[in-house]
């Protein structure tokens, strides 16, 4: 549960959060932006609609700084029930999922992930929420769940954590080789080191049965099984 609650972690994600998520903030600015300065009735409507939101989910991260969970889940319903078509949809159940962990509930956390999973239509929102879940999962030991989910999901920004994390579902039922090639599999995207942490990986490898010399080096057997 360390993951979830410590001060680290908690910075970690308010961080991720910006990275993963700026381009919705970005986008909702905009629409706002357009409506203000627009003559068209219909983009003032959905001005109001989203600035509405845009106050709700202020209010929602408010009770969650405060940890106030019963006023935050009655905001977060608010916004599932009267804004499902905007932005903040999905970033209230995100932000209730991460509440909701830290508050030990971790299958209420899962759900909250479930919801933009069977709705959002946005891929990369969608790959964030699963990464998330996967997370969630692996903390709940459903290891080969973890393994359905991710395995085959390839060519998107977040593939190197994905890899990543189907290390540890793998690690998790002991078949320590398929750990291995998945850990090996992160490593080899370098250019996406801002999402994984090399040295936690090669950390993690060593820490294999029978692997206490491997290096970074080995990667050349993901590279060899793929072609």
């Amino acid at each position: 549960m360390d993951e979830f609650l410590s001060e680290k972690e908690q910075i970690q994600y308010i961080r991720e959060w910006w990275q993963e998520n700026r381009s919705y903030i970005l986008t909702a600015l905009i629409i706002v932006i357009g409506g203000v300065t627009g003559n068209n009735a219909w983009k003032s409507s959905v001005t109001e609609k989203q600035l509405s939101a845009s106050s709700l989910y202020e209010s929602l991260a408010v009770e969650i700084s405060e940890n106030n969970l019963e006023a935050g889940e009655m905001i977060a319903d608010q916004i599932s029930e009267d804004y499902s078509d905007t932005v903040y949809y999905e970033k209230a159940k995100l932000a209730m999922a991460y509440f909701y962990m830290s508050q030990s509930r971790d299958e209420d956390a899962a759900n909250s992930l479930r919801n933009i999973l069977s709705k959002s239509s946005d891929s990369e929102l969608s790959l964030i929420a699963e990464m998330r879940l996967a997370k969630i999962m692996l903390y709940q030991k459903k290891y080969q769940e973890v393994i359905d989910m991710l395995k085959g999901n390839i060519g998107h920004a977040f593939e190197t954590k994905y890899s990543e994390l189907l290390g540890d579902a793998y690690f998790g039922l002991e078949e320590f080789d398929k750990a291995e090639f998945a850990y090996m599999a992160a490593l080899k995207n370098t250019n996406q080191a801002q999402i994984v942490d090399a040295s936690l990986i090669q950390m993690k490898i060593n820490d294999l049965p029978d692997n206490d010399n491997l290096s970074i080096s080995s990667q050349d057997k993901v590279e060899s099984g793929s072609q």
